[in-house]
């Protein structure tokens, strides 16, 4: 196996998972050492109990590499590890990053400077309006804009920065091949056709769930100089977003909106908090450099 192959397997792997991983990483330095270590040698290392030391050392039981290779080859995907050129610099910064990244179209050297673009599913027109606004004059400015493909705010930012013919990257809660959610198939086309991929830590079968998008979101967080926040309502997982981008040292921008509008209390919320107001990209552009 490869350097690429064994990390695939690692991340297969259901009990092991970014946290244990780093832990592992920190006393083997290499993937490959990881496998190859003893039962009793993995017991030794922090957060790694018996089963989590019996299902690394038994791997092969658990993980059918071949074919995850093959869906891989037969998607048109491709993997990269932290080693890879193409891995987003300041997500290798962040506490857990992904071992892998599953890409379906291209990445590029300018997606290492990107914004994060996030907020309501459930949003209004002016929402829709203000995120289309904001992600096209940023793309076109020359940043990538990073969002989750999921409805509402997330697809605006999408369409704004192809609008614009600019770079955007949508990081999805789900295996390539379980794109979600499927009525954005379509945008998720475009995006890979055109200017951008559509990427995951994901294996390629694996489902959303409630534990997938919050890993999602580490990422657009992680990979982002800046969020903005454009539309969330006060138990939005957008929010969250906003928190683990403070945590990672990650600028935190906001529209405003109606203040008797319920999906806009808590980017409001944000903004009384200390977030930046954003009117207008040179808020964002002013404030990156």
């Amino acid at each position: 196996m490869n350097a690429t192959e064994v990390c695939i397997a690692l991340n297969m792997l259901p009990t092991v998972g970014p946290v244990r991983l780093r832990k592992l990483l920190k006393v083997f330095r290499e993937p490959q050492q990881i496998l190859a270590a003893r039962r009793s040698e993995l017991r030794k290392v922090e957060g790694i109990g018996n089963e989590v030391a019996d299902q690394i050392s038994n791997w092969e039981s658990t993980v059918d590499l071949a074919a995850e290779l093959k869906r891989v080859r037969d998607f048109g995907a491709t993997v990269i590890t932290q080693d890879s050129p193409s891995y987003p610099r300041s997500l290798r910064e962040i506490h857990a990053p992904p071992i892998v990244l599953y890409v379906w179209g291209e990445l590029q050297e300018r997606d290492h400077h990107a914004i994060g673009i996030i907020g309501a599913r459930r949003t209004t027109h002016y929402g829709m309006e203000s995120a289309k606004k904001l992600a096209y004059q940023l793309a076109y400015a020359g940043l990538t804009v990073i969002s989750g493909l999921a409805r509402g705010i997330d697809t605006a930012a999408h369409q704004g920065a192809l609008a614009a013919k600019g770079r955007t990257i949508a990081v999805i809660g789900a295996g390539l091949a379980k794109l979600y959610p499927p009525e954005n198939a379509a945008l998720a086309d475009r995006i890979r056709n055109g200017n951008g991929a559509i990427v995951s830590e994901f294996s390629m079968g694996i489902e959303p769930d409630r534990q997938t998008f919050p890993m999602r979101n580490r990422i657009i967080a992680g990979w982002s100089h800046g969020i903005l926040v454009v539309e969330a309502g006060l138990n939005s997982g957008a929010l969250i977003t906003a928190a683990q981008a403070l945590e990672q040292g990650r600028s935190v921008y906001a529209v405003p909106g109606h203040i008797n509008a319920p999906s806009a209390m808590g980017s409001n919320r944000l903004i009384q908090q200390g977030a930046k107001l954003v009117m207008d990209a040179s808020d964002i552009l002013d404030d990156l450099q």
